[in-house]
């Protein structure tokens, strides 16, 4: 392993407040678990549920925008995880908003969207039934457009079979090697991309 920690941002876009237990952050415990046998990393979640993200495409709309913080998290990273739940078979609100906030990145003077390039993406995606296919492409395509490198399967998903009761999910997904099996290879390759980044940068 490295001496210099690769730093991991996770936006977790659950729409549940404060320490409420969340299948999205579960998912993506599983993930960083393996990421830490992979290298020395430093972790910073943010749950965007608490904070105050108003509509806007600017860097900051003022009145106690918290976007400008998280876009520096953003900025300071080598891994950003893009963790959301699935509702009504697409990306949480609040993951929405990231996306459509983080298109400030384009107007900035310093750089705009080259400013993203060599951060590696992964994704966790959560939910009750189908959809996780859908929700993962609208996902990379977005990323990729805004210069994130997507390594091969970096994505960790899970979703519940239709019409079983939603509080089930967990259980059953703690029982389905598959979750783990994914979850491992999302963190090799993360931890594999971006420390080939650093080691080469792309350029523009």
């Amino acid at each position: 392993m490295s001496d210099t920690p690769l730093s991991i941002l996770v936006l977790n876009a659950s729409l549940k407040h404060g320490d409420t237990p969340s299948n999205t952050e579960e998912v993506t415990n599983m993930v960083l678990a393996h990421m830490h046998t992979h290298a020395f990393v430093e972790v910073k979640t943010v749950r965007l549920s608490d904070k105050n993200i108003p509509v806007g495409l600017s860097r900051d709309e003022g009145n106690g925008d918290e976007w400008p913080e998280i876009a520096d998290d953003i900025e300071a990273a080598d891994i950003v995880i893009f963790a959301t739940p699935i509702w009504w078979g697409n990306r949480s609100s609040l993951m929405q908003r990231v996306i459509e906030r983080m298109d400030a990145f384009d107007e900035e003077a310093h750089g705009g969207r080259a400013v993203l390039l060599n951060k590696v993406a992964g994704i966790v995606i959560t939910g009750s039934e189908d959809g996780a296919q859908a929700v993962m492409a609208g996902l990379m395509e977005a990323l990729s457009f805004m210069n994130f490198t997507l390594p091969p399967q970096c994505c960790t998903y899970w979703v519940g079979e239709t019409g079983l009761d939603p509080k089930t999910d967990a259980e059953r997904r703690r029982a389905n090697p598959a979750v783990e099996n994914m979850a491992k290879a999302t963190a090799k390759n993360l931890i594999n991309v971006a420390q080939l980044l650093k080691d080469h940068p792309l350029s523009i």
